[in-house]
């Protein structure tokens, strides 16, 4: 129904939208399109190309086109008919969590410009308790003078009149303007949570400067942005579904969070108080959470866009040093608890073991400690760190009765990876405290099922046990015992000897040929009911788990079924679930170049993981940043939807017996080959886990 500006789960704001006729004030419905001001539009018109939007809307035969920078809008709207156009500048418009408007203003500077804020507040967002406030400041400039304007206020329209008002539930501001001569309205923006200032100095940087009112050169602009991004990885395919597949989910990874900076580097910190960083390359990047991003995006990051990998880390060591705690959930540069578990610190760890340390090390150790040894606090109306950390420390896991039981072992895992970047440091002391916490969760492996069962605080299991059933979505976050048990990524080999080696495989294999039934997902998004839900983060390392029980050929295989299962081709067989921000194209674009890394590199000696690459070729481009080499090059010999078991593998001209190999083999430089074949190598090819 309009044109949001803001894209974050619990934000938005700034609507622009082009209309005709009679002037209504409210978006209105989508099942009643004649409710408000929105148009049906003609959906074989509809175009979306990187950098580029264009639709035909039937209800007032106009075309909307649209393009952007990083901070800042151009718009396009072609009038095809009428002696008047109007663009609608709706500050109330629908958004995913309500919000309130608490003070707002727009002003007229000029026949040409519009200026103002808007003050908002999301309350009570999913975290719980917790208040999204942030400030909307916007410049809105046009290439046609206004011919008319007003601005109205719930059901009152104001002529002529700028908009100033408090606690509104609908307002905003409409502009008019002659299109007898000249049909084509432009107009750009530019936005800022700092100031109007900064709202005109990001327009004025990122488009009025270099593209003055040159639409089709901003949209060129964004695709060689694009294009240098996309291009660090170049795949042979001859099947240009796969191609489209591959890059659209790369696109979505890299789009797929928030900058919360102006270009002078000024950022609003938790308090509100402006921030400004000293380097103009560091940003303010925020987004949901970082749960379970340790198998996706942060793989992703580290692999192919090392520089984001090392922005995120000074984003987050920004927070610290304003807020005194790193964010798991840093929607607005503000400690949103969406989620559970401070998994930034494997961000964070996973950097430096990929050799991205171009940020403040000793910093960086301090607020991970600090993460996992201090008890959450409220921060700037939020909350920063662990929930349970407490009962977590005193009874070497979270009792069901004193927290969420799964927090055990996110929290187990955390632990180990702080007690990796204490080893890589030189620092035995906390190294040995963090790995005996780092096996916490044997604490609540219960050997009679050889599940994680749910133990209260003094120390008995709860009767009555279902793996599916007990404690799902709740104390099993997002998830149910069967899958959570499986959640001891720093140390696979363990848990299989924890539960038995059959338990384990059986367990698993029974869970895939299930799962494939409903394509690695459940109905209704019930993540909890089934065991591999490719949909959510919880089981998203499973196919790769069979490598670590010396079954090779069962992550080939299954790691290739969820590709063809859960991730569709085009509009009409999209795959399903919660994409989380590109978690799960990043997940796909890793799996389909065929490395992985179960414990997301936070390990002192990162290694990959090999899956199953669907490509003859995969090149990667190391770029010689943070000491690498120039390229790695992945090919496969005889590939292809059948032949999907790997028979035999070299790297960098040497056999490889392993189903893993060292980081700084493929960092260096270099290439694996893999033959492939129809049936599984069962005795040779990659099946040793030692």
């Amino acid at each position: 129904g309009t044109f949001s500006h803001i894209h974050e789960w619990t934000m938005t704001g700034l609507g622009t939208f082009p209309t005709a006729g009679k002037l209504q004030t409210t978006v209105g419905d989508q099942n009643d399109p004649e409710s408000g001001y929105r148009s049906r539009i003609d959906k074989n018109s509809e175009k979306a190309s990187i950098g580029h939007y264009k639709v035909d809307l039937t209800d007032t035969n106009i075309t909307a086109e649209l393009t952007s920078t990083t901070r800042a809008s151009f718009q396009k709207y072609t009038f095809h008919e009428g002696k008047k156009g109007r663009v609608m500048i709706d500050l109330t418009i629908p958004a995913e969590y309500a919000y309130q408007i608490l003070e707002t203003e727009i002003k007229k500077i000029s026949d040409f410009r519009i200026e103002g804020y808007s003050h908002q507040i999301s309350p009570n967002t999913w975290a719980g308790g917790i208040d999204q406030e942030y400030i909307v400041h916007f410049v809105i400039e046009f290439d046609q003078p206004i011919q008319s304007y007003g601005s109205w206020i719930n059901d009152y329209i104001h002529n002529d009149q700028n908009l100033k008002t408090q606690n509104p539930e609908q307002t905003g501001m409409f502009v008019e303007f002659d299109i007898k001569k000249n049909p084509i309205i432009h107009l750009r923006t530019g936005i800022s949570y700092v100031s109007i200032e900064n709202a005109a100095l990001n327009l004025k940087k990122e488009i009025s400067d270099p593209f003055q009112w040159n639409f089709d050169e901003v949209v060129q602009n964004n695709r060689l942005v694009w294009n240098d991004l996309l291009s660090r990885i170049t795949i042979e395919s001859n099947d240009k579904r796969e191609k489209e597949r591959f890059y659209t989910n790369m696109y979505r990874s890299l789009a797929s969070r928030n900058i919360f900076s102006d270009v002078d580097g000024k950022w609003r910190d938790a308090d509100e108080i402006i921030q400004q960083f000293k380097d103009p390359n560091n940003l303010a990047l925020g987004c949901d959470a970082f749960w379970n991003t340790f198998w996706n995006l942060n793989q992703f990051w580290n692999l192919i866009t090392p520089e984001w990998s090392s922005r995120w880390v000074k984003s987050q060591l920004a927070m610290y040093d304003t807020s005194g705690w790193l964010a798991k959930g840093p929607a607005g540069m503000e400690y949103i608890p969406v989620m559970v578990a401070e998994h930034e610190i494997p961000l964070i760890v996973g950097a430096y073991q990929m050799g991205i340390r171009d940020f403040d090390v000793e910093k960086a150790f301090e607020a991970v400690y600090k993460m996992q040894t201090t008890p959450a606090q409220k921060v700037g109306g939020g909350l920063a760190g662990n929930r349970d950390l407490e009962v977590y420390l005193e009874h070497q896991y979270v009792p069901y009765d004193k927290g969420r039981f799964s927090n055990s072992l996110e929290y187990s895992f955390d632990d180990w990876t702080v007690s990796q970047f204490a080893k890589s440091l030189g620092k035995e002391e906390i190294y040995q405290t963090f790995k005996k916490r780092g096996y916490w969760w044997k604490n609540i492996i219960d050997p009679e099922t050889g599940f994680a069962r749910m133990k209260d605080s003094k120390g008995d299991w709860v009767k009555d046990f279902d793996p599916f059933r007990s404690g799902a979505n709740h104390h099993y976050v997002e998830g149910n015992a069967w899958q959570l048990t499986f959640f001891v990524p720093q140390d696979i080999p363990a848990l299989i000897n924890k539960i038995g080696l059959d338990t384990f495989t059986k367990r698993l294999e029974w869970g895939f040929e299930e799962s494939n039934q409903w394509r690695f997902n459940g109905p209704n998004d019930q993540y909890w009911d089934y065991p591999v839900m490719q949909g959510n983060q919880q089981s998203m390392h499973f196919a790769f788990l069979f490598n670590w029980a010396g079954k090779a050929w069962l992550t080939q295989k299954w790691s290739r079924a969820i590709m063809e299962r859960y991730y569709g081709y085009g509009i009409t067989n999209a795959y399903l679930g919660d994409e989380d921000q590109g978690q799960m194209s990043a997940w796909f674009v890793m799996n389909a170049i065929g490395l992985f890394q179960t414990d997301g590199g936070t390990n002192s000696n990162p290694v990959y993981e090999i899956g199953s690459p669907i490509f003859d070729q995969i090149q990667i481009d190391l770029g010689n940043k943070y000491g690498r080499g120039s390229r790695f090059t992945i090919k496969t010999i005889n590939n292809s939807r059948k032949n999907l078991y790997i028979q035999k593998a070299t790297l960098n001209g040497n056999k490889l017996e392993s189903f893993k190999f060292p980081v700084s083999e493929l960092l260096k430089g270099g290439e694996l080959i893999l033959e492939m074949g129809p049936e599984p190598n069962k005795y040779g090819g990659i099946g040793n886990y030692q």
